[in-house]
């Protein structure tokens, strides 16, 4: 036997047990991606990371890279026990269903919470046992666990006392908002009995839910403290979509002419208008509301781009042009994260499968996947959600592969706790709005750095637009609309002050400026006083409209436009404008609309 031709036998068996042990690996250790995944496994294309077989190290950032000892090792299971925990209690999901198919056919085994007809969706409760039997039930199109939603918050900070009177908004003698409901929409309002006796709001609020949580009172005082004649109104935004629907229903049906909400759904489509986004835009043409809604703090944990094969299935997120192929992230033990992956496929008919991983980036294994099938009638849509169960902090790498299909455009959203550290490689700001706050009759309000006014610029975390819409018709929708202060101070239920940021902030100060206007001008519509606002707004950022800014901040000095057009009062003074040499322009767009 010639040398060559034994070299070469045994470089075959070693490839040979190197692609079984790969085999073994990945089955013995696949986990369910969080509540994301309920499904049968499927062979998954190449049976390898994007960083088994590779020369190169995880990622050229030093930071990341561990001793080359534990990047040739296979890759394996991480900590699947998390999701097995999660398992253990009934799950909430969303059914579909075909066509003239009643709910009743679920009670079989699940129980029904929420029915929309019109859509033909259903929220059940449901045992994991049952998860299986209920996707097999005939009538039924689809099942999806429910991901929680999204408030448009970024953590309190810079703790401070301070006088509530002092920091009031400025407005014309006489203009309150008198006459004018407003309905805000958010986690709850669980501390709202301690800041009416506190004085920090007043005692005629109208609790329809209270929900969960806190943010609900602090909206609340924004929008008091910008309009304080205003009667305001409260609804939880509930767990699930059609909660979230039935929230904006009740708050129409008392009345409110103004809606304004801080909540994102992250398993509402990124490509075409959902169940949400639908119900708000029938809304507003229906009932001629001025409906605003927070844009999101999402421009600092956001990617979109075509896929981009690495030569082994695997997507390279720079596109070929880093070393820093996925996206990273740093999880301190006992922290969450939940991230989400679409592309731009119909929402339920999807045939092109792509995956969703995490893998730790010092020893190379598999912490979390999420493989749903897409096989023509699905969801384009793969979700993990992650808790580190560990004592120390881990460096995750978000790595998405190709199962089958054509190239398609990737979109991933990252929903850490506030601990959680994104690393910027990869991240793309622009097209970071979705859902409802996307229809184009909503205000959708991005946030201005108030931490560094005089440069008037953009809060880093605000997402900003356009929006890339694929179904039923492709078009680019110019978001965001406006923006406003992404830091308010506020007092608190206990009048402990202290600074209330995101775009939570500035979508409740925009809806009581609206307020305002609304007031002087009750023979007005919605979207003429929406007219009103983009066109009194301070333009910033590139000069007219931008996709950053929107038409521009909406702030204290809209106050010059009010004084001018209330009823008596003169116009503004060149001099006195803070916009001077854009003020006519503006002025004669106040006229056109005024």
């Amino acid at each position: 036997m010639y040398p060559g031709s034994y070299i070469m036998k045994v470089l075959n068996l070693l490839m040979l047990i190197l692609v079984f042990t790969g085999i073994f690996s990945h089955f013995s250790f696949l986990v369910c991606g969080g509540t994301g995944t309920f499904k049968s496994e499927k062979v998954t294309s190449g049976l390898t990371s994007p960083f088994l077989f590779s020369s190169e190290p995880i990622s050229s950032d030093p930071r990341l890279v561990c001793s080359s000892s534990t990047l040739s090792k296979p890759l394996k299971g991480g900590s699947s026990e998390i999701y097995r925990e999660e398992a253990k209690d009934n799950l909430t999901a969303y059914v579909r269903l075909s066509p003239d198919t009643d709910s009743g056919v679920l009670n079989s085994c699940s129980r029904v919470e929420e029915w929309d007809e019109d859509s033909g969706i259903a929220v059940v409760c449901v045992n994991p046992e049952s998860f299986e039997e209920l996707s097999t039930l005939n009538g039924v199109s689809s099942v999806q666990p429910v991901i929680s939603p999204v408030i448009r918050k970024v953590d309190l900070e810079e703790k401070t006392t301070f006088s509530f009177s002092s920091e009031e908004f400025w407005r014309p003698e006489g203009v309150t908002g008198a006459g004018i409901k407003i309905g805000i929409i958010s986690d709850g309002v669980e501390d709202i009995s301690e800041a009416i006796n506190s004085g920090i709001l007043p005692e005629d609020i109208h609790i329809l839910s209270p929900g969960k949580g806190n943010e609900g009172t602090v909206m609340l005082e924004i929008v008091h403290e910008t309009s304080p004649g205003a009667e305001l109104y409260f609804h939880g935004a509930g767990s699930n979509k059609l909660e979230f629907n039935k929230a904006v229903d009740a708050l129409v049906a008392e009345g409110c002419q103004i809606l304004c909400d801080d909540v994102g759904w992250p398993d509402e489509p990124f490509f075409e208008d959902g169940v949400v986004a639908a119900h708000v835009k029938e809304v507003i043409e229906s009932q001629g509301i001025l409906y605003v809604s927070a844009a999101g703090n999402d421009a600092g944990r956001h990617y979109q781009g075509m896929f981009f094969d690495n030569g082994s299935g695997w997507h390279d997120f720079s596109s070929g042009v880093s070393g820093f192929r996925n996206i990273y992230m740093d999880v301190p033990a006992g922290e969450k994260v939940t991230v989400v992956l679409q592309w731009n496929d119909p929402w339920n008919g999807s045939e092109n499968d792509y995956d969703l991983y995490l893998y730790d980036c010092c020893s190379g294994n598999e912490i979390a996947v999420s493989e749903t099938t897409q096989s023509g009638m699905d969801t384009p849509l793969e979700f993990i959600k992650y808790v580190n169960k560990e004592e120390d902090k881990k460096t995750l790498s978000i790595a998405v592969k190709k199962y089958c299909g054509e190239d398609r455009i990737l979109e991933v959203y990252i929903y850490p706790n506030s601990s959680v550290k994104v690393h910027p490689d990869n991240l793309v700001a622009e097209d970071s709005v979705f859902g409802h706050p996307a229809v184009s009759g909503v205000i959708c309000v991005g946030a201005v750095d108030t931490g560094n006014q005089e440069s008037g610029s953009i809060a880093p975390y605000s997402s900003r637009g356009p929006v890339s819409i694929y179904y039923p018709e492709p078009e680019l929708r110019n978001k965001t609309d406006l923006s406003g202060p992404g830091r308010v101070k506020v007092s608190g239920s206990t009048g402990t002050g202290s600074f209330f940021t995101g775009t939570s902030a500035s979508a409740p100060s925009v809806a009581g400026i609206g307020a305002l206007i609304w007031s002087m001008y009750p023979e007005k519509t919605g979207n003429e006083i929406r007219g009103i606002l983009c066109s009194s707004a301070e333009d910033l950022g590139e000069p007219g409209y931008d996709t950053t800014f929107g038409y521009g901040s909406v702030n204290e000095s809209i106050v010059f436009f009010l004084e001018s057009f209330s009823p008596g009062g003169g116009l503004s003074s060149e001099k006195d404008c803070p916009w001077k040499n854009s003020e006519l322009r503006l002025r004669n767009q106040m006229r056109s609309l005024c």
